[in-house]
């Protein structure tokens, strides 16, 4: 049994007995979860922990614990480097692979091109793919009929405010550290979606483009306080001293290639009718090793 499942399997005993689900189930979905990602740069480790919000965004941090859990960002890459964020979860790592991300440097932009379509980890992963496979907690769906939710769509989880089903910022700002989950305008799919919302007994209608999550996240590495209304900003760092370190590190020897990249319509990681977008990889892996839930 894996320590970091220990609280699920509290939370499993407790609603065996009804006298008991009370008393521990208070336990088990507290409002602060915490998370420690691991990311290695040039053969050195930085562990970020961090503290994550979910008595403001219940649903981005049950997104993000569930894809944690799966082992979704285990070995992945930052795949876009910017002065003030890096961009993950959304492209897989290895050097043993036929395609490494060393060799595609090798081989030009075309090999990095190449490298990264088939590591796309949106398109291929199978706890995205399939919705009955019960690993991902579905927020949106296609219908609701005769009172229940039908046809989930699981990696469109999200918070919404009560009339424009956006993204509702609440108090968390922009601070070095930040974490943040990206919401996505969606080309493919234009109908409107029920919108399973907290305390809402019957389905609200929602645009599918307005209530779009993918496994994208981003760490900000500026000090700039603004909010955006793409992102929800979930998480906040507990030590800003291992990110600082980092960020040093990768400024001192960062050398990047550009590379345009054709993105999944289904889940876009950019804009609507958008078919391209362009990412700046550090040309020496900024590789997340892992993101584990070390308190739920």
């Amino acid at each position: 049994m894996k320590f970091k499942n220990f609280g699920r399997v509290l939370c499993a005993v407790a609603l065996s007995g009804m006298a008991l689900a009370a008393p521990m189930l208070s336990g088990c979905n507290t409002d602060h979860p915490e998370a420690k990602i691991t990311i290695e740069y040039d053969g050195v480790s930085y562990v970020l922990e961090y503290k994550m919000y979910r008595n403001m965004y219940p649903q981005t941090v049950l997104h993000f614990i569930e894809l944690a859990d799966n082992n979704f960002y285990d070995n992945t890459i930052i795949h876009n480097y910017q002065s003030t964020y890096l961009y993950g979860g959304g492209y897989s790592y290895s050097e043993t692979d036929e395609l490494s991300y060393k060799q595609a440097y090798a081989d030009g932009e075309d090999g990095l091109r190449d490298y990264m379509d088939a590591t796309s980890k949106e398109k291929e992963y199978s706890i995205l793919a399939d919705p009955s496979a019960g690993k991902i907690t579905p927020s949106v769906y296609r219908d609701f009929i005769d009172g229940k939710y039908s046809q989930p769509l699981n990696t469109l989880i999200g918070e919404f405010s009560t009339n424009q089903h956006k993204i509702e910022n609440g108090a968390l700002k922009g601070s070095f550290g930040a974490l943040r989950m990206y919401y996505t305008s969606k080309s493919e799919i234009k109908d409107r979606v029920y919108l399973n919302k907290q305390g809402s007994a019957a389905g609200v209608m929602g645009e599918y483009r307005y209530n779009s999550a993918t496994s994208m996240f981003s760490i900000q590495t500026g000090t700039s306080t603004s909010s955006d209304s793409n992102y929800c900003i979930f998480a906040t760092i507990k030590d800003s001293e291992p990110l600082t370190e980092l960020r040093t590190a990768i400024t001192k020897n960062l050398t990047t290639d550009e590379v345009k990249l054709y993105v999944d319509n289904y889940d876009e990681f950019v804009g609507a009718n958008v078919n391209e977008a362009t990412y700046r990889v550090s040309k020496t892996a900024i590789i997340v090793k892992s993101v584990e839930i070390t308190k739920y």
